[in-house]
């Protein structure tokens, strides 16, 4: 199956040519899969690198993640729509078991896995072992799923039914789209289908961080509100 490997992307010169390096270097057949890179109105070198190292580059001029995201998305021709962020890397056999989960299982919809950090502090690259995981497969249980927008894949027929992410949301733009998917078709989280990233927010403040996303959880999750924007960190 062909598969559209969507990336946002806002000034990430330094991190875009490790995450490409990831996806040129995988088992899966490299004609069929695509990775389309949405520069949103980067000051840098992103959109260079990207076309650079063959991505398909689509500048997106509106500001913010959802719509970079929703771009990228509404651009892509495969039937599976896979996620990832620029300061993400994604293991080699990433799109090989995307493509044989959902192969193998046509009613799943969605799969979804954890983010572990490849730098950082030794409390970050814990905190995202043990209480990241966790914390998803509850949310999975109580059938509020919460896709990490920089590891999951979705059907994209499924993705357009529920007319794909909400825009005009400043942060958590991959939560409410699962929440809403999760309504219409079955979503998988797999604990073993892991990607890497960058700890680059933890310049933020641990603790700032952790309230962030409980308020945020808490207002999206349970109250129906929009979640507390994120800082730009790069």
């Amino acid at each position: 199956m062909f598969i559209s490997v969507v990336i946002p992307a806002y000034n990430e010169e330094k991190y875009i040519g490790r995450c490409l390096e990831a996806l040129l270097t995988q088992t899966y057949p490299r004609d069929q899969f695509e990775i389309i890179v949405v520069d949103n109105n980067s000051t840098d070198r992103t959109a260079a690198i990207a076309s650079g190292m063959g991505a398909i580059v689509i500048h997106e001029p509106r500001k913010g993640i959802g719509q970079a995201r929703q771009t990228g998305a509404l651009a892509a021709r495969g039937e599976i729509i896979a996620s990832t962020d620029a300061d993400t890397v994604v293991p080699p056999n990433w799109l090989e078991r995307i493509a044989c989960r959902f192969a193998a299982e046509p009613d799943l919809g969605g799969l979804y896995g954890p983010v572990r950090h490849i730098d950082g502090s030794d409390f970050a690259k814990a905190y995202m072992v043990t209480v990241m995981p966790l914390l998803m497969h509850v949310t999975d249980r109580i059938n509020k799923p919460c896709f990490s927008g920089n590891n999951f894949a979705v059907r994209r027929d499924k993705f357009m039914q529920v007319g794909g992410y909400n825009t005009k949301l400043v942060a958590a733009e991959d939560v409410d789209l699962s929440i809403r998917m999760s309504k219409i078709t079955r979503l998988q989280f797999d604990p073993t289908f892991v990607a890497y990233t960058s700890a680059r927010r933890e310049q933020e403040g641990i603790p700032r961080i952790v309230g962030r996303t409980v308020v945020s959880g808490v207002r999206l999750l349970f109250k129906g509100e929009s979640p507390l924007p994120l800082p730009d960190i790069r």
